[in-house]
């Protein structure tokens, strides 16, 4: 008797073990098929977790709802669903928990898209899901496929008496390639098309050509290193450091960087050999009720000049509009900064390459372009990547869930 118990046990433990293995890899195949990279999946004692990377999508919260109905195409018993959203970097930068009842009503029928965004939690503490994580095998890696993104630049200047507007239009394609978790190698090109400036502006030359490497501490603790040739003719390096909280309505975070002044032109490559050092620590909040971050800098910036900088930045969905300012050296300057979606919501992979347009098109405008303030070389800074906004993989919890409701239709 008690050897057929044993028996039956045996085979009911077997029988359980391969369901939760058939659900696992479900999970995963659903969110492979979806388009999600650098997957995985694991059943815990509380239900699944899931991790992934959305190079798919623009709009990053159309990429969250997409994996979301792929889970919810997953039976899972009654049991919470959890998705960990990583960056580019390989970096967790959102958790997703969907709880299993409300999976369940919406297989049956009884309640719609909206209700399952309005249910779920959005939030920033990943460590336990990530420790679970750890270990399971990676679907679909991005590793080595790159991505070629065509970037338009333009150049305005309003310093001229004899001209309205000094200007110049470039396409600036760039290729961009996962090495390995948390790096990625940047290669750009800037071709000028049309223009009515002379020298620089004119010629093809190198954009940015950089190397990045993402690291991720736990607590919500992450770190970037980023060095090559950056833009505003700097070459060198920079680390940034980043916290923030369990709601993501508030992030610290600084910088420390060391580079040199770097021109490449008909007339050869000019470097200087005295490096300079920029740094800046920055506070920055999330008003959920305007979709609006405010953020307040202090910063050293590339000339040795300090002085603080405050931002007013506003979300309309993918559309972002900001208002800064500026006072260091006893000068002060401010403007504004946009950016828009380019076409296309999406770009899937051709024999694992993706060739596409700039997920946005961003611009700041400078209300001092001449005098003392520009003899003198105050506030200059750089970025370390091609179009750098405040629109592309922007994973605020409260952001996400909002627009994802706004813009789901039962």
């Amino acid at each position: 008797m008690s050897v057929h118990c044993g028996i039956r046990r045996f085979i009911l433990l077997a029988a359980l073990t391969g369901l939760a293995g058939n659900m696992r890899a479900q999970l995963a195949e659903k969110l492979e098929a979806a388009g999600m990279e650098n997957v995985k999946a694991v059943r815990t004692e509380q239900g699944w977790v899931a991790s992934f990377e959305d190079r798919l999508y623009r709009s990053s919260y159309e990429g969250v709802g997409k994996a979301v109905e792929a889970a919810l195409a997953c039976e899972t018993a009654g049991r919470e669903t959890v998705l960990v959203v990583t960056d580019e970097n390989g970096i967790p930068v959102l958790r997703i928990g969907l709880p299993g009842e409300v999976a369940e009503s919406y297989r049956a029928g009884n309640c719609g898209l909206k209700e399952v965004f309005g249910a779920m939690t959005l939030d920033t503490e990943t460590d336990e899901a990530l420790k679970a994580l750890k270990g399971t095998e990676t679907r679909n890696r991005s590793s080595w496929k790159p991505d070629l993104c065509v970037y338009p630049q333009v150049f305005l200047e309003n310093t001229s008496f004899d001209k309205l507007y000094r200007y110049s239009i470039s396409l600036a394609p760039a290729l961009e390639m996962p090495l390995w978790k948390g790096a990625e190698l940047t290669a750009q090109v800037i071709f000028p098309i049309v223009g009515n400036q002379q020298g620089e502006l004119k010629q093809i030359r190198p954009g940015v050509v950089a190397l990045k490497q993402g690291f991720y501490w736990k607590r919500n603790w992450r770190t970037t290193v980023e060095a090559g040739l950056l833009t505003n003719h700097r070459m060198g390096g920079q680390v940034k450091a980043s916290w923030r909280n369990r709601d993501g309505r508030w992030e610290l975070g600084g910088r420390l960087g060391l580079t040199v002044y770097s021109l490449i032109d008909n007339q050869g490559w000019t470097v200087t050999n005295r490096p300079k050092v920029n740094a800046g620590v920055y506070a920055r909040a999330y008003i959920p009720v305007w979709n609006t971050e405010v953020t307040v800098e202090g910063n050293r910036f590339v000339y040795g000049d300090y002085g603080v900088k405050g931002d007013l930045t506003r979300h309309f969905g993918e559309y972002t509009v900001g208002l800064y300012g500026i006072y260091t050296g006893g000068m002060v300057n401010g403007g504004f900064s946009f950016a828009i979606p380019l076409p296309g919501r999406k770009y899937k992979r051709w024999k694992g390459m993706r060739v596409k347009p700039a997920d946005y098109f961003s611009y700041t405008y400078s209300m001092v372009a001449w005098g003392e303030y520009i003899d003198r070389n105050l506030g200059r800074d750089y970025q370390t990547q091609p179009g750098e906004n405040r629109s592309k993989g922007f994973y605020q919890p409260d952001f996400i869930k909002d627009f994802l409701i706004k813009h789901t239709n039962n």
